[in-house]
């Protein structure tokens, strides 16, 4: 049994220096072809825009190396062949006799399996020396041809595959926009923003360019700004009329914070594409430029107020006492360079005014004018000339009365300002250039307030 075993591994052995031998000529001619298809498709794509072109050639590569692989382990060695091909280096085929009979109490087997241990390590040497056809020339030429050609096209793209790659970056922006609003979606709370932004997920879906992709996140925000303004026109009217029917509910109050939080985090997207649409040399429109830009201003707004609403009290007592010291530090000025007027001559001056009023004067009094000069002509002598003349009594250059009080404003009904308001709103939107559908939702936006 122990016999049997022996030669059963140099079997073995000879079944893995047959499946390797098989191997190798079949790996090089899949590299070849592999090699080759890759070159052809990126080949193909000089001729026409085709986006994704390095990455099909990519896959066609390793499904081509695979497939080998596939091939390779089919065509392996099987142990009847190899140990055929093993025997035929015994000198009296030792190896298959041995084999063929199971009995091992028989003598004469026990001397064939006996001969057979002697002879099988110079056997298996023998076979190992025998002559071998590892390496295929055709192949080797095909791999360095199509590795040369392939480098030469990747290296020197054509105006189409430049395009195309182009194609391919304005693609990634746009799937960058998707995840973003995909997690948006799921971090959403609220079942009108939740709904609102899966109706912008399948929006995108259709979006080809990364302007229109822009271009539908623009408008979902404008639309979320609009809900959020009519939720806070309604919390002002219940806070001031004090009716229970416009009273905002708890699901209200979460969803108003929620549109907030949401315009901010559309925006800083639209930023970001933005960004990256330039970057790729294909900017955004001025109509979505001017939206952006407008989205943004009213974010920092919103920023403005909510950190000036959270500042502690102490902050405005600061301010008062800093600006009382700044008020100070004026007068003890002003009274600085009044005692250094005082120093060069004695004089009064008095004007009056009231309301918006300004008045000039200049006083009479008395004293040492030794420093007046006046300047020399030009050429000259540099003597100086001293005025010593007394001064005359003057008055007030001017004097204006200030306009009266101003009286409180009238107020007026919500229904008779909302139609000037909304022309307004309107007319400036047309001055921004807005897209179609956007001035749509404006519209829709004040005819709901006006239906209620």
């Amino acid at each position: 049994m122990e016999r049997r075993k022996q030669l059963r591994k140099y079997i073995q052995r000879a079944k893995t220096s047959l499946t390797v031998e098989r191997s190798i000529p079949i790996a090089q001619y899949g590299l070849f072809f592999a090699l080759l298809s890759s070159a052809s498709l990126v080949l193909v794509s000089r001729l026409f825009v085709w986006p994704f072109y390095r990455q099909t050639a990519l896959i066609v590569f390793f499904v081509v190396v695979l497939a080998s692989g596939i091939f390779m382990w089919w065509k392996r060695a099987k142990e009847k062949e190899a140990l055929h091909r093993l025997d035929d280096y015994f000198l009296h085929n030792e190896l298959v006799t041995a084999l063929s009979f199971q009995d091992d109490k028989d003598p004469l087997i026990q001397s064939l399996l006996t001969k057979a241990v002697q002879n099988a390590e110079t056997s298996f040497t023998n076979f190992k020396a025998r002559k071998k056809l590892l390496f295929r020339p055709k192949a080797l030429s095909g791999i360095f041809v199509s590795t040369i050609v392939l480098a030469i096209l990747y290296l020197f793209p054509s105006a189409t595959q430049m395009e195309a790659i182009e194609v391919e970056q304005e693609k990634a922006v746009i799937e960058d926009v998707k995840k973003e609003v995909a997690k948006l979606e799921k971090k959403a709370q609220t079942k009108d923003v939740k709904e609102q932004l899966k109706e912008l997920q399948n929006t995108l879906k259709e979006a080809e360019t990364a302007e229109e992709a822009l271009r539908e996140v623009v408008k979902k925000q404008k639309e979320l700004a609009l809900k959020e303004q009519q939720l806070k026109d309604k919390q002002t009217t219940s806070q001031d009329g004090n009716t229970e029917g416009n009273r905002l509910s708890e699901e209200d109050v979460e969803q108003l914070k929620e549109l907030a939080q949401m315009q901010q985090e559309l925006t800083q997207n639209a930023n970001a594409t933005q960004t990256a649409m330039s970057k790729l040399g294909k900017p955004a429109s001025n109509t979505l430029q001017n939206a952006i830009a407008s989205a943004n201003n009213a974010n920092n707004s919103q920023q403005s107020n909510a950190n000036s609403s959270q500042n502690p009290p102490g902050n405005s007592q600061s301010s008062n006492q800093q600006g009382q010291a700044s008020q100070q530090s004026q007068s003890n000025s002003q009274s600085n360079s009044k005692q250094s007027s005082n120093s060069q001559g004695q004089g009064k001056g008095q004007s009056q005014g009231q309301g918006q009023g300004q008045g000039q004067g200049a006083g009479t009094g008395q004293g040492s004018r030794s420093l007046l000069t006046t300047p020399n002509r030009i050429g000259g002598s540099s003597e100086t000339s001293v005025d010593g003349g007394a001064l005359g009594e003057g008055s007030h250059v001017s004097e204006q009365q200030g306009n009266g009080p101003i009286t409180k404003g009238t107020i007026r009904p919500y229904e008779e300002v909302i139609g000037s308001y909304k022309d307004s709103y309107i007319e400036s939107s047309e001055r921004l250039q807005l897209p179609k559908d956007l001035q749509n939702v404006v519209q829709s936006y004040f005819t709901s307030i006006e239906s209620q």
